[in-house]
């Protein structure tokens, strides 16, 4: 027992201060202009607590880099910016800027404000190293996809392939002789719709099935307009239709005996799966 409270005070701060370690890339929001997007990048060192590195600032005139110094405790970086090393950018030229930024371990981003609230900073860990090239890099592509990213409620790229890993389906079940979704389904749908929209190369397969009651041919339309019914929840949730692809089997493939009301129940359903 001691050996592992011991771990928790002294070895868990280091493992997250190594966690925070690296290149980090995102935006600064204006608090007098929200739809100005600034690519920051982020280059820090954690030691013991303390950290050192640079931050870079861009906007279609130029860059700044910075060095930055601070602490990290709780969670939580305080980051000072120094003098700049050279700029471009007149509204960035004061310094020093404090910023108190958090990482949130449920969707991997590192967030937070200037001291004065004159910015917000969001960003994600990734690969690379601070260019010290002055020239500007706007438009970027990575920019425009990070805010829409942002918008859908997509995690940081590292949190991602484990998101995905963990993902559990689950059927959608329908009242009889009905194609309608049901209310109590549509915060699970929207999470599928946040899942696919997390991986670019992927797409969600949708198959509807019905129980035996009916014609076959009957059951095989009904299974048909459920899985459509899905498909327009998804478009007019933000999710193309080109990532999606319908099946429909009518009657043919139940998961229940269809001689109990609650086993034709279950075999009203719509699947799903990733491809």
């Amino acid at each position: 027992m001691k050996q592992l409270l011991l771990y928790f005070l002294f070895c868990t701060p280091l493992c997250w201060g190594q966690k925070m370690t690296g290149f980090w890339q995102g935006m600064l929001f204006s608090a007098s202009d929200q739809t100005a997007m600034i690519p920051v990048y982020l280059n820090i060192f954690v030691t013991n607590g303390l950290i050192d590195g640079k931050i870079r600032i861009e906007n279609q005139e130029g860059a700044c880099v910075y060095p930055v110094v601070g602490r990290y405790e709780n969670n939580e970086l305080q980051l000072i910016t120094m003098k700049a090393m050279w700029y471009y950018l007149p509204e960035f030229s004061l310094s020093p800027y404090v910023y108190t930024l958090k990482f949130n371990p449920q969707n991997g981003y590192l967030e937070g404000t200037t001291d004065n609230g004159d910015y917000r900073l969001i960003a994600f860990q990734s690969q690379g190293e601070i260019s010290t090239d002055k020239t500007p890099y706007l438009p970027k592509e990575w920019l425009q996809r990070f805010k829409q990213e942002l918008a859908d409620g997509v995690s940081a790229p590292q949190i991602r392939k484990k998101e995905l890993q963990n993902f559990a389906f689950q059927p959608v079940y329908f009242d009889y002789d009905q194609a309608v979704i049901r209310p109590e389904y549509e915060a699970y749908l929207k999470e599928l719709i946040r899942m696919v929209k997390s991986h670019s190369d992927l797409r969600i397969e949708i198959t509807g099935h019905t129980d035996a009651d009916g014609s076959e041919g009957y059951n095989l339309v009904l299974s048909k307009k459920r899985s459509e019914a899905l498909l327009s929840f998804f478009a007019q949730n933000g999710l193309p239709k080109d990532r999606v692809v319908i099946r429909y089997k009518g009657e043919k493939e139940p998961v229940d005996q269809n001689k109990t009301d609650e086993g034709k129940q279950r075999n009203r359903r719509v699947d799903f799966r990733f491809i």
